[in-house]
């Protein structure tokens, strides 16, 4: 089993190098903290990249939004565009106990394969059009822990593609498991889920784990060392009535393990 994984993680790795940068980059929120006190503010980043968690091309200031969310409140964030380090950059205040969430989204994109590479825009808006038109649309939710924990980790904030932990990721432990649910337009979906944490590597694309769920929707991921987490999810949908023939959304959930 073991052997197979290692053998889908290369030629998936392989498949990943070989589309356009900007469709390989992985859309992630990485804060400063990621346990504090309550009232603190908490400067965080925008990061697209596919080497994790390193940015690699700026997001679009009109194609990114983010928010805070604890509870029922939600508070929209303003961003700053950071050329130096190419990321979208915002402070988050985290003013009550327990886990809050900071909530972004990358508006979709169309990209269209053309004789001369991969080209924005759809089959019937570019030339030489030589394959399907793909929307992508990015989601991430990053948990920030205020004071002590509270069961805020697990809130469903109703995103397209959504991660869900089940499990409190302040209560793990090294080389424990943590159950994640993925939900797909309101319901579970049972697809392959990519893990890794900060700094696993420096080869784009790597993970550390891979895994599939079940048919109720839920992973089981092996945390294997302290730190950044990312849970990465990727779903399809064929829309043939629109400028674009396929709808591809990923999801990444973000948080830290002590």
């Amino acid at each position: 089993m073991f052997k197979s994984c290692k053998i889908f993680l290369f030629a998936l790795m392989s498949c990943l190098v070989c589309l356009p940068s900007v469709l390989a980059h992985e859309f992630i929120i990485k804060p400063v903290l990621m346990s504090v006190e309550p009232g603190a503010k908490v400067p965080f980043s925008i990061v697209s990249g596919h080497v994790f968690m390193v940015s690699q091309e700026m997001e679009p200031t009109d194609k990114v939004e983010a928010s805070m969310i604890k509870d029922d409140t939600v508070t929209p964030i303003k961003l700053s565009s950071n050329p130096t380090l190419m990321t979208q950059d915002g402070v988050a205040l985290c003013q009550k106990q327990g886990y809050s969430i900071i909530a972004g989204h990358r508006k979709g994109m169309i990209y269209t394969k053309t004789t001369q590479g991969y080209k924005q825009g759809s089959k019937k808006g570019v030339k030489n059009a030589v394959s399907t038109s793909k929307k992508y649309e990015k989601f991430c939710k990053t948990l920030i822990k205020a004071g002590k924990a509270d069961d805020g980790y697990g809130k469903i904030i109703n995103d397209k593609l959504e991660i869900v932990p089940l499990t409190d990721p302040d209560s793990v432990q090294i080389n424990s498991e943590m159950e994640f649910k993925i939900i797909y337009d309101g319901k579970p979906l049972s697809t392959e889920v990519l893990a890794t944490y900060d700094g696993f590597s420096t080869n784009p694309n790597t993970y550390a784990y891979l895994t599939k769920c079940n048919d109720q929707g839920i992973a089981k991921v092996k945390i294997t060392h302290p730190g950044t987490w990312m849970v990465r999810v990727q779903a399809e949908s064929e829309q043939a009535d629109q400028d674009y023939d396929i709808h591809v959304m990923r999801a990444v959930l973000v948080f830290e393990v002590k």
